[in-house]
């Protein structure tokens, strides 16, 4: 079973989303285990965690670091702070 080789340490996905992580803390609670995972800071129950060999490169996650989502969002706010709308281009329906 799967929830009896994950400790601390070892690298997880969840997967509801496919978030992966490092085990940071185990507890034991009325309902089951619990892993804590550094990626998320968020508790997952053990039953919904597979333990996986290493952290996959960023293209097999699909996602982008915050660093790129921030550069992304300050790219387009400079494009849109550089638009300005003025009256002669605004036609009205009628």
């Amino acid at each position: 079973m799967a929830e009896d080789i994950i400790r601390e340490g070892s690298i997880v996905r969840y997967n509801g989303t496919g978030t992966v992580g490092v085990v940071k803390v185990l507890k034991t609670e009325d309902d089951g285990r619990w892993a804590l995972l550094d990626s998320t800071g968020l508790y997952y129950h053990l039953s919904s965690l597979e333990p996986i060999e290493h952290m996959p490169d960023k293209k097999e996650l699909g996602g982008r670091t915050l660093e790129e989502f921030v550069d992304d969002l300050k790219t387009t706010e400079e494009e849109l702070s550089s638009i300005r709308m003025e009256d002669e281009s605004v036609e009205s329906g009628g």
